[in-house]
């Protein structure tokens, strides 16, 4: 084959090659790279605050760890230092509020949160308008997007966005955001962090459960002992399908939602074990680490 032949052939691959591109500019980033899959069964750790003293457990499987600051420090990071030890690292951020202390909270526009949307509970937190599809699309998930490139680059194996069932906060979000608001907007953000080669949990939103259970890689959820029958929704869904289910309980003084240490171990614990859901108790509501129990210790 002569040199004037090979360069036609060249020049001939190289337009098809731009050609496809064109046609489909979105195929390189809608390549899903490898990511982790999250089995049942595994032992985790939920501390989202308070890392001077942050001590590494040896049997620790799972550490679900604030993305902020957990990246901070580059080689030095958090993040880093449990990946050296071999750990699988969530790092969880809010998919469905401002807070005001993050670093990118300026980043939002006015009409990308909910107009008297605080959250009651947690000052400084308000929700995002997700319905705004204008604030969602030019606002919202740029900053999102950024946030899970963050995950990507520190070295965070999975993401735990919280605050993704906005639509069940009639309260505060003054029913502006229905289901399929947060439905669509929940499984972007399964495709997104898939794109960067995050696995993803969803975090509560029970009553998706059935919906979402194909986009998510495990469940992270709070007080479904405590509250009755909650818990069996993940037997069916997420456990059925071999997928890890993360759960925290709570106690301060007894109120709706809580149970005491004795009921966890005595009670709670073996019904957790029985299904395969990963729990652990909590004294008091701060993730600081301190006054954690696990069904396995």
């Amino acid at each position: 084959m002569n040199h004037v032949t090979k360069s036609a052939l060249l020049s001939l691959a190289m337009t098809l090659s731009i050609g496809a591109c064109q046609a489909n500019p979105q195929s390189h980033s809608s390549h899903e790279v490898t990511r982790w899959s999250v089995p049942i069964g595994l032992r985790w750790m939920w501390q989202l605050q308070d890392y001077e003293n942050f001590k590494i457990d040896p049997d620790v499987d799972v550490y679900d760890v604030d993305l902020f600051e957990a990246s901070e420090g580059g080689a030095r990071s958090l993040i880093h230092r449990l990946k050296s030890a071999n750990k699988k690292v969530i790092c969880y951020f809010s998919a469905g509020t401002r807070e005001d202390w993050r670093s990118d909270a300026d980043d939002f526009i006015d009409s990308a949160v909910i107009a008297d949307g605080d959250m009651k509970d947690w000052p400084g937190e308000i929700w995002l308008n997700i319905a705004n599809r204008d604030a969602l699309e030019n606002n919202i998930k740029p900053i999102m997007s950024k946030r899970l490139d963050l995950a990507a680059a520190s070295g965070c194996d999975a993401v735990e966005p919280d605050n993704v069932d906005a639509y069940t906060n009639i309260d505060e979000t003054h029913g502006i955001i229905r289901p399929d608001d947060q439905l669509r907007y929940n499984r972007w953000l399964s495709q997104a962090a898939h794109q960067r080669g995050l696995a993803i949990g969803l975090k509560n939103d029970m009553q998706q459960l059935n919906e979402l259970v194909d986009d998510f890689d495990f469940a992270v959820n709070e007080q479904c002992y405590a509250y009755g029958i909650e818990c069996v929704h993940y037997v069916g869904t997420f456990l059925a399908k071999g997928k890890a289910v993360f759960n925290q309980e709570y106690y301060t003084d007894g109120q709706e939602g809580e149970i005491d240490r004795s009921t966890f171990i005595s009670s709670a614990c073996s019904y957790f074990q029985s299904v395969g859901i990963s729990s652990l108790w909590k004294q008091g509501y701060a993730l600081d680490g301190v006054g954690v129990k696990s069904c396995v210790n």
